[in-house]
């Protein structure tokens, strides 16, 4: 290929006679993908080879051949095949991979806007096939956006592309093939889940919040939160409330608006399956209903199990614990001294007084080795609009108790 391309004229000289490359397709910060032909097979096929001033990156490196290995492993239809993978001369590896000629489901939205549900049904079932497919062989892909989804001119078929920050978990072994740093967040933001966001540990669950993104978009040409900046948008993904889809979108059904408020639970225990969406997408019968997350059955089991996760009861043992053991020494220290006799009493008061306070901030904040952050809400005891509050009042009446309890042995040691 003689062009002012130096780096597809080496991907020429390197690949002769198997391939012919024929023009750039397009490129990014790490790599470019260009067309080019098979030659003895004489088909179509699209090249990705990594930037040469990016070769010499182990990471970088290690990250192309991981998108590589992972994308290879997934047999689907809705999932470009990978032919062929090596390196050039210089080092730089590349990946041959079956051509998809259309275009992006982004630059679908950009020039036409939302579709209409039922063409947005056969979108996303086949998304969801291609993270099923994925998932069954323990791949996450962790970057699912209408960017990295090619809708193909002709038939209309969906492919799910660019595994390159995909993390695989070992089968059968638990463990994971990682490069990034802990708590590194990748991918765009604006479809990731509330646990990308957090630097918590992902799971095949942040690819199914990361589609219920997408759907909204295809289905209202916006995300499932309002917000004037960026930083208004992410932080609505850990903790925020979805915009009613049947508000935005009359049309879409409750079936369907149901659904998306699954994918976008902040819990991911909460997120159905992606082979349970595909189905569901595909138009096929509902499995076995799981419990609605949302609105809670038993509201004071719920605030019990919800003192357990925040540590409340460990936290106020501890705390109690701790103020015996002060008060007894403080008795102790108070009769040697020449200090008046209700100067235990004031001491005993002002630490039970703090009692709730200690309560309502182990309610709200964990201490991480990250530092002292919010406790994360769960979305199955507080979204419902009718179940959040009956759970406010639980919460209200549990700081009244602790109140009173305070009060109470303050009047008592007063007496």
């Amino acid at each position: 290929m003689n062009s002012a391309d130096p780096l597809a004229d080496q991907l020429q000289a390197d690949l002769a006679p198997g391939f012919r490359v024929l023009r750039l397709l397009g490129q990014g910060a790490v790599a470019r993908v260009y067309l080019a032909t098979e030659t003895v097979l004489e088909r179509l096929v699209a090249i990705k080879v990594l930037r040469p001033e990016l070769a010499a990156d182990v990471a970088t490196r290690r990250r192309f051949a991981r998108e590589a290995r992972s994308t290879a492993r997934i047999v689907h239809p809705n999932v470009a095949a990978v032919h062929r993978v090596g390196e050039m001369a210089d080092g730089a590896p590349y990946m041959v991979r079956e051509y998809v000629e259309g275009r992006t489901l982004a630059d679908a939205l950009a020039g036409e806007g939302p579709t209409d549900p039922a063409t947005a049904r056969r979108v996303l079932a086949q998304i969801a096939g291609a993270l099923a497919a994925a998932h069954e062989r323990g791949i996450i892909h962790r970057d699912v956006r209408p960017g990295n989804i090619l809708v193909e001119r002709g038939t209309g078929r969906v492919v799910l592309t660019d595994f390159g920050l995909a993390r695989i978990v070992e089968s059968g072994s638990g463990r994971t093939t990682r490069i990034t740093r802990v708590g590194e967040v990748l991918g765009n933001p604006r479809y990731a889940s509330p646990e990308q966001l957090l630097g918590e540990p992902t799971t095949v669950e942040t690819d199914i919040y990361s589609l219920g993104v997408v759907a909204y978009e295809l289905l209202t040409g916006e995300g499932p939160y309002a917000g004037r900046t960026t930083a208004d948008i992410l932080t609505a993904h850990v903790k925020g409330v979805p915009r009613d889809l049947l508000e935005l979108r009359p049309d879409a059904g409750a079936d369907l608006a149901r659904l998306l408020g699954r994918c976008l639970a902040k819990n991911p225990a909460h997120r159905p399956s992606a082979a349970e969406l595909a189905a569901a997408f595909a138009g096929a019968p509902p499995a076995a209903a799981a419990p609605e997350e949302d609105v809670p059955a038993a509201p004071l089991p719920t605030f019990l199990r919800e003192l357990h996760r925040r540590r409340v009861y460990r936290t106020g043992a501890a705390y109690l614990a701790g103020a015996f053991a002060l008060l007894q020494g403080a008795d102790l220290v108070l009769r040697a001294l020449p200090v008046p006799s209700w100067s235990y009493n004031v001491l005993a008061i002002a630490v039970l007084a703090a009692f709730p306070l200690v309560l309502v901030l182990a309610w709200g904040f964990d201490i991480t080795r990250g530092g002292i952050r919010r406790t994360r809400a769960q979305p199955a005891t507080e979204s419902a609009a009718g179940g959040r509050v009956v759970y406010l009042g639980l919460r209200a009446a549990g700081l009244a108790v602790s109140l009173l309890l305070a009060a109470l042995v303050g009047w008592w040691l007063l007496r």
